[in-house]
């Protein structure tokens, strides 16, 4: 990165603590960002069973761990009192908690909201679920597919004659973290005009149902969307995606009037472009196969960088459709620092870079992902205030 989180610049969320007791994406995802961003996290796992890192991270084996990043790790084994009274020293020292198990347990061990709220009535407690912390559905397990599924974009993805399919990205999950960090960093504005905490209540389907709101536009309008893609077909006549002659896909958007007119001269089709039946989009609508079909004519015989190079001169929107190498390879993210490089086991591996991009504070990658407990010592002498001895028994009787 071209800057990064130092003493003149520590990140704009310097001095905010979280205490995070999140596992697997979503949670992580929220708590990176709000690390990223210069918050001290420090994340809250249950002891390794057997060795190895804790159940509490993602599922990759041996590999990375980048969710974790710029986060100090502890480990604290919550099935037992003892646990329970250090959980509540973390609370009192903390200005937000984030937690992402199912709704209910964290009331069983002592820690709901109004639990914490009395600990400590500035503090924030995001809680992050599949189906949000109340509802009829509330109790019910949930993970990425589900949240897909439920909140109905599994029901517009992938071709028209083929079953429902998954978004192939971790959207639910990932959007469920960004809209976690989002309401947190809400409530914290709220905390410093205040100094009262509030519950934040983030869900896997509810974050999708978001995402669907343009389709509950159409729908409320008697326009509902099909599987097929949203920006492309006969209900988008002059957008699509198309295939070149050197075997790439590139999706040309040129279904406003004015880059209609473009594209029209561009294939040689100067009368579609002053036509009636073809000027006004609407009027298009009725022509969308045709012009679809002619668009792929026209893309067929050259090349993704000859189709590049004429749309991107007549300034009509376009985009080839990229892997995620093509994406690592890609000039413009390379220039803008869209990736964070470590060294992996002796091989450069990429993340992506913090994100959005700030002017004067922006995130960083301070550090990598800690091994579980890696911190032991340090929060729980230094910030807790226990003794060597403590520590001791706290590990021989199981509490970390």
């Amino acid at each position: 990165m071209s800057e990064s989180n130092t003493k003149d610049n520590p990140g704009a969320l310097n001095g905010v603590k979280v205490v995070d007791l999140t596992r697997a994406l979503a949670g992580p995802i929220c708590t990176m960002i709000l690390a990223d961003m210069g918050a001290e996290v420090i994340k809250v796992e249950e002891p390794p069973r057997g060795g190895g890192e804790g159940i509490n991270r993602l599922s990759t084996g041996a590999g990375p761990q980048p969710f974790i990043r710029n986060k100090k790790s502890v480990t604290l084994n919550l099935r037992t009192d003892k646990a329970k009274d250090i959980l509540r020293r973390f609370v009192q020292w903390g200005d937000v908690l984030v937690e992402n198990y199912r709704p209910g347990f964290m009331k069983r061990i002592g820690f709901d909201y109004p639990a914490v709220q009395k600990l400590n009535p500035r503090i924030i407690m995001t809680s992050i679920s599949g189906y949000g912390q109340t509802g009829p559905y509330s109790q019910r397990a949930a993970f990425e597919p589900v949240g897909q599924a439920m909140g109905g974009l599994m029901s517009v993805t992938g071709p028209a004659d083929m079953p429902p399919m998954d978004a192939g990205a971790a959207v639910a999950d990932i959007g469920t973290g960004v809209f976690g960090a989002l309401g947190t960093l809400l409530a914290l504005y709220h905390q410093q005009a205040t100094g009262l905490g509030q519950h934040v209540d983030a869900s896997l389907v509810e974050s999708i149902v978001f995402l669907m709101g343009l389709n509950l536009s159409f729908y409320a309008t008697g326009q509902p969307i099909a599987k097929g893609g949203l920006f492309g077909g006969a209900r988008t006549p002059g957008g699509g995606i198309f295939l070149t002659k050197d075997g790439h896909y590139i999706i040309i958007m040129a279904q406003a009037d004015q880059h209609w007119a473009l594209m029209a001269r561009i294939m040689g089709r100067d009368d579609l472009a002053t036509d009636p039946d073809y000027v006004a989009r609407a009027d298009r609508a009725k022509h969308g196969v045709e012009i679809n079909d002619m668009m792929a004519e026209w893309v067929r015989p050259r090349t993704i960088d000859e189709v590049e190079e004429i749309m991107d001169k007549a300034g009509i929107p376009f985009g080839r459709v990229q892997t995620v190498e093509d994406m690592l390879k890609d000039p413009h993210l390379k220039a803008r620092e869209r990736f964070y490089y470590f060294d992996f086991q002796g091989k450069m591996v990429p993340m992506i870079a913090p994100y959005p991009v700030l002017s004067g504070t922006p995130g960083s990658v301070r550090t990598l992902w800690p091994v579980t407990g890696q911190h032991n010592e340090e929060i729980y002498q230094n910030l807790l205030g226990f003794s060597p001895e403590e520590l001791t028994t706290f590990k021989s009787e199981g509490v970390i």
